[in-house]
């Protein structure tokens, strides 16, 4: 069985990688990962049968090893791998420590782990695709964690290229700058000076764009 995993597919970003993907030809199936059971199910209502709800959120170990049992169940192929499960930063810093800590656990810990959960799975001509950002090129002052939870994945995705390269695994990792998703409505109590979002673009070109650089 042949299948692409795509994190983050609920919506945004990875909802378009999960429209996209459905005219790959040779895939049995997308599993469609993310951490709200009903916004998959209606997902797959949406674009039909060969859409897999895979209910995981990738800052829980439970949940990643619940995902690696299921990848051991089945033993697919997994021909891409999309990792784009992310999270915003609260632009303060009187945050709780685990609302500080959700870009990391999100962006770079979790998407890390389902590279190494699905490498098992994967061969020649496979592809892994990681969404970083723009903001791993540089420092931004009151969203450090973001920026560095990106820089995290942008320098994992390089390191995992030459790691993968042997193997024929090609490993792509993408760095838009400000895409027109939910992630952009700030609250004015979170970061009210925010007003401009300069080179925005559409979710769709980010896909497009990313899997024709794949």
């Amino acid at each position: 069985m042949n299948i692409i995993i795509i994190t983050g597919a609920a919506g945004g970003i990875g909802r378009e990688y999960v429209k996209k993907m459905l005219k790959e030809k040779g895939i049995d199936e997308i599993w469609a990962v993310g951490r709200t059971e009903s916004k998959l199910v209606k997902l797959a209502e949406e674009f039909g049968s060969k859409v897999v709800p895979v209910t995981c959120d990738v800052t829980k170990d439970e949940d990643l090893l619940a995902v690696q049992d299921l990848l051991k169940k089945k033993n697919p192929r997994v021909k891409w791998l999309i990792n784009c499960a992310g999270t915003r930063a609260l632009y303060k810093h009187d945050v709780p420590l685990p609302r500080m800590l959700a870009p990391i656990r999100t962006n770079a810990v979790g998407n890390m782990a389902m590279c190494y959960m699905c490498i098992p799975y994967m061969g020649k001509g496979d592809h892994i695709l990681n969404v970083s950002s723009e903001a791993s090129l540089l420092a931004i002052p009151s969203n450090n964690n973001y920026s560095a939870s990106k820089v995290a994945l942008r320098f994992f995705s390089k390191g995992l290229e030459y790691e993968l390269k042997p193997k024929g695994i090609k490993v792509t990792c993408c760095c838009p700058g400000w895409v027109d998703t939910p992630l952009i409505d700030f609250p004015a109590d979170e970061y009210a000076s925010i007003s401009k979002f300069p080179g925005m673009v559409k979710p769709e070109k980010v896909a497009r764009t990313s899997l024709k650089d794949a």
